[in-house]
Parts: structure tokens; sequence; C-alpha cells
């Protein structure tokens, strides 16, 4: 169908096509992006205008969600990236809070739309009609029996329960609009490119200064010297787990694609090898491994060589290049110096040894959580009773009070997703939950194997960060915070609306041979 002359047709990369969206969305767009940063300017000077401001932001998402569904959802899966990280640093410190609930405020928002619009489009209830839809249900009804059981207050249970399964609207929603293979593409390589800017911004944190444009790097308790974070407030595990996710993208483009998209992945992959082993992220660089062993064996093994190469070649130039070249420059402010120990094989094996030992504090959480689930094994010990956002915003938890009183650092929460998962909802909750990811990362590699070359790198690309992140979640929160959670699903998400639109392919083609051949007959 051709674009009415109501619409702009934007360029991308050669091979990925073009992507049509209406005048008057990207009138809108561009409005609510000057908004934005009114928005900041105001917050310094007027909380009123801020206010306003924000409500004006709003009523465009709304819009813009109606007109350009598919470009609101990228925005929703990425959004958790800018508004922690990258806008509460340029509002006032009274403000800030407003960032931690402002994605899922939007995305809230979105879905109300989306689904109004898919309602009416006739798409609502065909993309409900998903096998993992029971299971999301059977996970909500765990959730809520685990309360009932256990007496949690209402709000905190509901927070609970949400916290955990508001990233999963990002798998449903992108049924309910359909996807192209081009537009699909254009999503994936638009996440690919913000993390490929992280991972040159973490390269200039080691070559020319760690505080170099504000940023902040950490320092490791294994002789790691500093682990880069790019813009990520100081965390190099979330700068990891963004880098890693992207990078089987560009791997599995090198081998389907051809052309100026196959040379850029091959930079992009490179570039981001060399940032990750900077982040020292063992959880991300596992993940990474692992994922692409099982992926990269089943659709192209060529491409786990690839990310193999990349990762020699990162080891070796971390080796011989230059660092902290400008040091001196931003140093003045009380930022690190040069002088940071950095002993590769301490670095590596420091880690392994304090896990053997018992030192390590993921260690000591899951020795802690050993009796809890022992007294609540199937349906756990509640909803937003331990670990994650609500039980840190709701200290008075019982369970703190009877089994973690002096036996790990008080305020802290647990730093493993599914440990969480397990004492809050229990071994069936977490069964669903895991049955959920698992369709959802089996279904994208069974059709990426016999499908076109940018169906499937976007499909094997997004099954591999899937894993990344199951894995990676072992030892953080991801799979909860919404800066991975949310694009972790969003491309899931978008695999799952591809596979939706091949069926209908198929069967409308299948239907045409029958007519044919009876017509024949």
């Amino acid at each position: 169908m051709r674009p009415s002359s109501d619409a702009r047709r934007l360029p991308f990369p050669k091979g990925l096509g073009t992507v049509t969206i209406s005048r008057d969305a990207l009138r809108i767009l561009v409005a609510m992006a000057a908004l934005l940063v009114l928005g900041v300017i105001a917050a310094r000077f007027s909380t009123a205008v801020f206010v306003a401001i924000g409500v004006a932001l709003l009523a465009g998402l709304a819009v813009i969600s109606w007109r350009a569904p598919r470009l609101i959802l990228l925005t929703m899966a990425l959004m958790p990236i800018f508004d922690r990280y990258l806008i509460s640093l340029l509002i006032p410190p009274s403000l800030s809070g407003v960032t931690n609930f402002f994605s899922e405020g939007l995305l809230l928002l979105a879905a109300i739309v989306v689904t109004i619009r898919a309602w009416r489009d006739g798409r609502l209830l065909p993309a409900l009609r998903h096998p993992t839809t029971p299971l999301l249900a059977g996970f909500v009804a765990v959730g809520l029996v685990g309360a009932i059981l256990n007496g949690v207050p209402p709000v905190i249970a509901t927070a609970g329960i949400l916290f955990t399964i508001d990233a999963i609207a990002l798998y449903v929603l992108p049924r309910f609009v359909g996807y192209e293979p081009r537009q699909a593409a254009i999503a994936a390589g638009v996440f690919v490119a913000l993390a490929g800017v992280a991972s040159l911004l973490a390269i200039f944190q080691i070559t020319l200064a760690p505080t170099i444009f504000g940023m902040e790097v950490s320092h490791g308790r294994f002789s790691e010297g500093n682990r880069v974070a790019a813009f990520f407030d100081g965390n190099p595990n979330m700068l990891a787990a963004v880098i890693a996710m992207a990078v089987p993208y560009p791997a599995f483009a090198v081998r389907f694609l051809r052309g100026r998209a196959r040379i850029a992945a091959m930079v992009l992959l490179v570039i981001m090898a060399l940032a990750l082993f900077y982040t020292f992220s063992r959880g991300a660089w596992l993940g990474l491994g692992l994922s692409m062993v099982v992926v990269g064996l089943i659709i192209d093994w060529r491409a786990l060589a690839l990310v193999i190469v990349a990762g020699v070649l990162a080891y070796g130039a971390a080796h011989v290049m230059p660092r902290n070249l400008l040091v001196g420059l931003f140093s003045s402010g009380g930022g690190p110096g040069p002088e940071v120990t950095f002993d590769l094989g301490e670095a590596t094996f420091g880690r392994v040894e304090s896990l053997g030992g018992g030192r390590d504090l993921r260690v000591l959480f899951i020795e802690n959580a050993t009796p809890i689930i022992a007294d609540h094994p199937l349906v756990g010990a509640g909803p937003g009773r331990y670990g994650g956002a609500v039980s840190a915003r709701f200290p008075d938890s019982p369970l703190y009070d009877r089994y973690t009183d002096g036996v790990v650092p008080e305020g802290r929460t647990v730093d493993n997703f599914w440990l969480h998962l397990l004492v809050e909802f229990g071994v069936l909750g977490t069964l669903l939950y895991a049955g959920i990811l698992a369709f959802a990362i089996a279904q994208s590699i069974w059709f990426a194997r016999g499908a076109p070359a940018v169906t499937r790198v976007v499909l094997a690309g997004s099954a591999a960060a899937a894993i990344i992140l199951v894995i990676d979640s072992l030892t953080e929160m991801l799979l909860e915070g919404n800066t991975t959670s949310f694009a972790a699903w969003f491309f899931l998400g978008i695999g799952s609306a591809l596979v939706a639109g091949e069926r209908l392919r198929r069967a409308a083609s299948s239907r045409v041979q029958m007519s044919e051949s009876t017509q024949t007959a």
C-alpha cells in the first residue's frame, strides 16, 4: 500500500527500507521533544510549570500512541534508560523521585491507548489467544493466593505483583499493532545504536579519563581497576547488561546481512565487546557466552565464532590500549585518578575464589533465603515481601525481622531476581514465570531457523538477549528493573508479532493453494 500524501518516509540503512509516519504524528513528536527540554529547564524554577508541561506531554503521548503505536512502543522500551540515568540528572533532586515511576506511568497510558485501538481494529482478542496468556494469569493467581495466605497488605501485594509483571505488557502490546520485518529491524537497530554510543563513552572513560563528560566509574574489589559505567550512574553491571543484550544483533547481522549494514555490524561488535570487557561484569559475560552457545549452535555457529573472536580482540586490545590520557584535566573535582590497581588475573579469578569461600554477599543471600523457601515452598511468602523495589520502599517486612536480622547488611535487598521470585511467589510462581520466558524464547529460535535474513537477525538476537538477561538476573534484579526488562520483553514481543504475522501469511497462502487446486480439479 502506498503511503498517503499526509505521511513522511524516513530513510534507514540500505537493506532495511523506510518507515512511514504520519506528518501530524511527526509534528507532535517534535513538539513533545521540545516540551521535554522546556520541562527540564522549568523544573529548576517552577514546580507548577514542570507539572503543566508534564500534563501536556501526556496528552501528546496519547495522540502519538494512537497515530504511531510502533514508535511509541519503542520509546517506552527505551524510556527507562533516559528517565533514570539521564533525565533524573538534569532536574532538581526534589523532583528526581518522579523519574522512579515515570516509565511505568507512560507505559500504562500508552498501553491503554494501544489496547483501545487494537480492540477497534479487531486485533485484541486474536493477540490475547496466545499460549503465554494462561501462564501469566496463573502467575497473578499464585501471587494473590500467596498474599492472602501470608496476610500481605493489599497495597504491598498489588505493587509486588505489578512491579514483577509490568514489563510483560511490552511482550503483549506488539501483537496488538503487528510488525513487519523492516519495522522490527529498525527498532532493534535503534537499541543497538544506543548500546553502541554507551560503549564508545565507556571506552573514552578508559582511554581519556574516568570522569570525562561528568560520567562515573566503579572501583572493583578484585583489582579490576576502573569499571566503566558510561552514563549509567556509576553502575557497570547495568551498562554490561545493556551492551551484552545488544551484542547478538550485530553478531547475527554480520552473518545474514550484506553491504553497509554488515560492515557497521562488524565495527559495532568489536566496540561493544571492548566496552563489555571493561565493565568486568561476570554475570553479563557468562550470560552472553551461554546465550550464544545455545542460540548460535541452533541458528548459525559462525555467529558464536564471531563473538568469540570479538572477545579475543577485546582482551588483546586491553593490554595495549592507552589509558587515562586526559585524566589530569578531570581529576581536580575528586574523581578517580590513574593509579587504580589493575590485575587481569585477580580481576577474573578473585571473584571466583570469593564465591568458593562463601564470602560473597550473594552467597549469603542464598543461605539466608533457604529457610524462607522451606517455610513457604509452593506459593511463597507473599509478593512485595523480599527483595526488589517494593520491599525496599516498605522495609518493615516481617521476613526481615524473622529471617534476615543480623544475617545480611541492614537496608540491603537481594541481588538475585530468581531468588526474589522464589521467595515471594514460591515454586509454582517461579515455574509459571519461567514458562512464559521459555515459550517466548523457544518460539523466536524456532521460527528464526527458516526465516528470511532480516527476520532471522531480529528473532535470533531477541532470543539471545532474553537468555542473557535470564542468566545475568542470577546476580542482579535485571528482570525487575525497567532499564533492561522493558527492552528484553519488548523485543521478545516483536518476535511474537513477527511469528503471528508469518502464521497468517502461511495460512493465507495455504487457502490460496487449496482454492487453486479446487478450481483446477
